[in-house]
């Protein structure tokens, strides 16, 4: 049988650690640093220095695009009248349910301005008031009352 093919059990472990324990506190000390990063992360946010942060421009252009057609295509101030309605009507209401929808994208664009980009505190609280004016018309539901009061 060639060298090549004979599977005899190495003499050496697979893995550098030796024992379990050293394995998890491994993992431990990644978490560890991982919160350590996150904090500084927080405590520093003019200083993201992630290889992924990039440029804010464009989604913001985007983000204000989409606010502008919400507002075009739900009226808020009808919005901000519904303040009775029942669960079981909410998912087929004409006017909340699509402006309910359409607040979804706005809000996950927002996040990936906040987290993947260089947008400045500033900036993003600009952003932040554009789309709680959106979401406090659209409004919250809790029994049988919309909300409008609410912050996101």
């Amino acid at each position: 049988m060639p060298e090549q093919f004979n599977f005899r059990p190495q003499e050496e472990p697979l893995f550098p650690w030796e024992n379990l324990e050293e394995l998890q506190s491994l993992g431990e000390e990644e978490e560890d640093g991982r919160k350590q990063l996150r904090q500084w992360e927080e405590d520093h946010p003019e200083e993201k220095t992630s290889e992924y942060v990039r440029e804010c421009g464009p989604e913001v252009a985007q983000f204000e695009e989409l606010i502008s057609s919400f507002e075009a295509n739900h009226p808020l101030a009808e919005l901000l009248l519904i303040v009775d309605l029942r669960p079981e009507d909410a998912p087929a209401h004409p006017v909340r349910e699509p402006a309910r929808l359409g607040l979804i994208p706005i809000c996950n664009l927002m996040k990936v301005i906040e987290e993947e980009t260089n947008i400045s505190p500033e900036k993003l609280w600009e952003l932040k008031m554009m789309y709680q004016k959106l979401f406090q018309a659209v409004g919250m539901s809790r029994g049988n009352k919309i909300f409008h009061d609410r912050h996101f």
